[in-house]
């Protein structure tokens, strides 16, 4: 059954073209819209680590979206905070909270 969820990023800001590429290796459809300000805007280009918030909506399986998702968490989980919408409590993504 294909379903659409709505996922929230944030974290480095080229991580989110990998969380596109992992759930597209598992059939998803993903369309990315970036929060804040257009990035015409920025004084400046922005850098490796630099945050960025990010909305993606994914339409699959919701089987293949948790997947892809995970592959990304398993290998990426210090930099960045992924959640699927509707997740009642992301879980730990592994970074120092104090």
């Amino acid at each position: 059954m294909t379903e659409t969820r709505r996922i929230s990023f944030e974290g480095s800001g080229p991580f989110v073209h990998t969380l596109v590429t992992a759930l597209e290796g598992e059939g998803v459809t993903v369309a990315v819209r970036r929060e804040g300000r257009d990035l015409g805007e920025h004084r400046g280009p922005r850098g490796m680590g630099d945050a960025v918030k990010a909305t993606l909506v994914a339409t699959g399986s919701i089987e293949a979206i948790k997947a892809g998702v995970s592959t990304f968490r398993e290998r990426f989980s210090s930099r960045a905070v992924v959640t699927i919408g509707g997740e009642a409590t992301p879980p730990d993504h592994g970074r120092n909270r104090t």
